[in-house]
């Protein structure tokens, strides 16, 4: 093997291991990659059937924290048991209900706690038009790692 082989296999595998410690193991990743599992929990799919529904508010329980506190103007959710039966009750009009998180900036304060701030976007049908309504909501998410997740 030449000098010049060497060097572009040395290239080649740090540029692997970057690229696969980006993908696997960046804290960054995790969280953005939790917060859509979040998003899709909470999004309501069109003629979604009861079963589904059942499935989709366990998974969203699976993510919140017990002790979740919800601040939203001068209402507070202060259980993960409230925010999942208000995510229940929530009904959208058919065509409506995807939450969608944007311009996600994720701060990794320690291996256990992290900071979001991020837009959440919500899609409804506008019943007079037909047409799809975007209303987004800035928001900050204090995030906790508690039991490896």
């Amino acid at each position: 093997m030449t000098k010049g082989s060497t060097y572009v296999v040395v290239v080649f595998v740090a540029l692997f291991g970057y690229f696969g410690y980006q993908w696997w193991f960046n804290p960054s990743r995790m969280v953005k990659h939790r917060l859509g599992e979040v998003a899709a929990a909470l999004s309501v799919p069109e003629g979604e059937a009861d079963i589904a529904r059942i499935g989709r508010l366990a998974q969203l329980r699976h993510y919140l924290a017990d002790d979740l506190r919800i601040r939203a103007g001068t209402q507070e959710v202060i259980s993960r048991d409230t925010a999942v039966a208000l995510a229940a009750a929530w009904k959208p009009e058919p065509g409506s209900g995807d939450v969608h998180f944007a311009d996600v900036q994720i701060f990794i304060e320690s291996d256990t706690a992290a900071h979001a701030y991020l837009a959440v976007e919500l899609t409804r049908l506008d019943r007079e038009s037909g047409h799809a309504i975007v209303d987004a909501t800035d928001v900050s998410v204090g995030l906790a790692r508690r039991n490896g997740e």
